[in-house]
């Protein structure tokens, strides 16, 4: 492990349950920073890259031993239409 990480258990959840996409798990574990406001900028980033992809709000979590579990929804922003479509 490197100096200033800890491991988080990490997952993405859609309507409460972890995500599995054409046989993925959307369930592992995760390298972090130990401190900082934007140390879960990666999972907040993944959730929304994901909720994007699939039109729907994705809830990303996070849990190190001995500590609380965090926590976030991404939801998916407006899709950009296709200007050939026009």
């Amino acid at each position: 492990m490197r100096r200033g990480t800890r491991e988080y258990e990490t997952a993405l959840l859609v309507n409460g349950e972890v995500l599995v996409q054409d046989g993925v798990v959307y369930r592992g574990l995760t390298m972090l920073h130990e401190e900082g406001e934007d140390r879960f900028a990666p999972l907040e980033r993944w959730a929304k890259g994901v909720a994007e992809s699939l039109g729907e709000p994705v809830t990303w979590r996070a849990k190190a031993k001995n500590e609380p579990e965090e926590r976030g929804t991404a939801q998916p922003g407006e899709v950009p239409q296709n200007r050939l479509a026009l």
